[in-house]
């Protein structure tokens, strides 16, 4: 019994706005008072994400519904999953990477911080 973190079940935030016109989809956050424009695929995974199953159990049922290859939906999947994360949309605290952080603007990095 090691210490094993088990696979996170995305869930989204009560609280935000949810609107689906024609198959696309409009997230808006209101404490950051941000839309967030999704395409249909990203529509689905948003609507999946309920706690109810890990970003691989999603990406297995999407690739069954629409009949996608497992492997690509999965890769899909995964980035829709971390984009919500880092746009406040999931449960849990909002990672913050060097090109998230507000007032951070490391654009041009060489590899080399200590030149």
């Amino acid at each position: 019994m090691g210490s094993v973190v088990p696979p996170s079940k995305p869930k989204v935030r009560p609280g935000l706005t949810f609107v689906q016109v024609d198959g696309e989809a409009v997230i808006y956050v209101p404490e950051s008072v941000e839309l967030h424009h999704l395409n249909p695929s990203a529509a689905l995974v948003y609507q999946l994400c309920d706690g109810s199953g890990t970003v691989k159990e999603l990406a297995q049922d999407i690739a069954e519904e629409l009949d996608l290859p497992p492997a690509e939906t999965l890769r899909q999947v995964r980035r829709v999953v971390t984009h919500f994360r880092y746009s406040g949309i999931l449960i849990g605290k909002r990672p913050t990477s060097k090109q998230h952080a507000p007032g951070h603007h490391h654009r041009h990095e060489d590899g080399h911080a200590d030149g």
